[in-house]
């Protein structure tokens, strides 16, 4: 079973399946729910953040690295951004599910939830983000002037760090479903690992040097298109053995 007490503190437990179908709940297994969360969680993401910064035109001055360049959100814009964290807890269920699969029948179980941590920090950073991105947002409070600029950098920066960390927990569990699949699921694999490895590497470059920001913004929408489909591949395949 996977939990968080690495952190310090107690927390829920989930249950490892106990036979090839899953751990029944009501008129759904853990399997098929898992698989959902794999098919919609990182998709829904990925769909709002093409509709917010391209459809909606919201992104700003550019410039990753300016942040006085402060629109406020539409209530539309506000709402949508809060939906990434919540589909993203979803599809963290799904990599769980997926890793109580690993433990009975496959292999690289240990690799596979060592990576789970580092994916759990970063959609942890990517909430954080969020609510930090909304506190500028926010009408009738007072606040000193220009405080924006200051959340909107602390939240980047936050984010920058955990989607460090999303990119080494993404690679590791890329690395050890490779060796738990077969033909194409098994290229795909490690297509996704090649791509968890640059980011890693530009992760560290964007840490140390913020100047590399607009020129490896490109990055993200591509590893956030090619993950999401592969995690439908994932969840397709979860949701079949339930």
């Amino acid at each position: 079973m996977f939990t968080l007490e690495i952190l310090g503190y107690p927390s829920p437990t989930f249950p490892r399946d106990d036979s090839s179908k899953g751990v029944n709940m009501g008129n759904i297994s853990s399997n098929k729910l898992g698989g959902l969360g794999l098919i919609i969680g990182p998709g829904l993401a990925t769909l709002i953040f093409l509709i917010i910064f391209v459809a909606l035109g919201d992104a700003g001055s550019g410039d990753p690295t300016d942040f006085t360049d402060f629109t406020k959100q539409s209530s539309l814009e506000g709402f949508l951004g809060m939906l990434p964290g919540i589909s993203l807890i979803f599809f963290l269920y799904g990599l769980i599910t997926l890793g109580n699969d690993i433990k009975q029948n496959g292999n690289n179980e240990a690799l596979f939830q060592l990576g789970l941590l580092g994916v759990f920090f970063g959609i942890l950073g990517i909430i954080v983000g969020t609510s930090l991105g909304a506190a500028v947002n926010f009408d009738n409070i007072t606040v000193g002037a220009g405080y924006e600029s200051i959340v909107n950098l602390v939240g980047g920066a936050i984010q920058t760090y955990t989607g460090l960390l999303f990119a080494i927990g993404t690679t590791l569990i890329a690395i050890a479903l490779s060796t738990n699949k077969d033909g194409a699921h098994k290229i795909f694999a490690w297509l996704v690992a090649l791509l968890g490895a640059i980011n890693i590497v530009v992760g560290f470059v964007n840490l140390l040097d913020a100047s590399t920001w607009e020129s490896t913004f490109i990055l993200t929408p591509i590893t956030y298109l090619v993950f999401s489909i592969w995690s439908v591949t994932l969840g397709l395949n979860l949701v079949k053995e339930a």
